[in-house]
């Protein structure tokens, strides 16, 4: 689907829940825009005054080995090569856009030769691998409310979903921060999931500017959550994406008796691991 640059997507979620300004130029487009252009879409979207965009270029293949791979050239040449007509490095531009800390607290872990002894069957350490998950497939969760974030944690997704949908819609909101996801969610598939931090905030902001403060301080968290994966264990809560309201027909109690979506059990989580939910 790389060929066609299509955007009828904008419509649903979680898409339309994108920064109004980037929404508005996107409108604006009838065909892909070439890499070079994303860095003018991505200055769309509010900054926080320390937040550092990178560029974005064109790929080269040769650029890239020679720095010794993607996340070094991001790192040393502060540019992120992007293929032409790729909706999934499009995506990547998008989550840059509106979560810079971030993404460069994820390619700091990429890069970092000291994060811990690699795996040898990918060339990565631990934290590496989490990384390379929750750049793919990130959430953040984001609620006032402690208790509805422990049903999440605990798994029990019927009455987090469903039984409490109400309290749901009012106190809480999902952030992706995956491009991989957002890209799978063109064309949204059963079982689709997204790997979460739980993060309680507060309240929830009543305008855009509000908004925008929220979004540079969950950034700064998350980052900060990253960073400290290279000293302690973390287990990403998993979020059964189509369950969302609004993001699938699921507007029915037996939606979310349907093991093609919900198909985690907590035997599956490493004993004394799981993500705290973060205050």
């Amino acid at each position: 689907m790389n060929a066609t640059f299509t955007l009828d997507w904008l419509a649903r979620s979680p898409y339309r829940n994108l920064h109004a300004r980037l929404l508005r130029a996107l409108e604006r487009l009838d065909a892909w825009p070439q890499p070079e252009a994303y860095d003018e879409l991505v200055r769309q979207v509010p900054q926080a005054s320390d937040a550092q965009l990178p560029r974005f270029v064109t790929q080269s293949r040769e650029a890239v080995r020679r720095l010794g791979g993607y996340e070094q050239h991001v790192a040393t040449l502060r540019e992120v090569p992007t293929r032409e007509n790729n909706w999934h490095d499009f995506f990547n531009m998008v989550v840059w856009a509106h979560f810079p800390k971030l993404r460069w607290a994820l390619n700091a872990l990429h890069v970092d030769p000291e994060v811990g002894p690699k795996d040898p069957r990918n060339g990565r350490a631990p934290a590496q691998n989490l990384a390379a998950t929750f750049d793919e497939s990130g959430m953040l969760v984001v609620s006032t409310s402690q208790d509805l974030l422990g049903d999440l944690r605990e798994l029990r997704f019927k009455r987090f979903f469903w039984e409490r949908r109400a309290e749901l819609v009012a106190t809480t909101r999902f952030w992706h921060v995956g491009h991989g996801t957002l890209e799978s969610l063109l064309a949204a598939h059963p079982g689709l999931a997204a790997k979460a931090l739980l993060l309680h905030v507060a309240e929830l902001p009543s305008s855009e500017h509000g908004w925008d403060t929220l979004r540079f301080e969950l950034d700064e968290r998350a980052a900060a959550l990253v960073a400290g994966w290279r000293a302690e264990r973390t287990v990403l809560d998993p979020v059964p994406v189509l369950g969302i309201p609004g993001y699938w027909d699921n507007a029915r109690p037996e939606f979310y008796d349907d093991e093609q979506h919900f198909r985690f059990e907590r035997r599956s989580r490493r004993p004394g691991a799981g993500s705290e939910i973060v205050t």
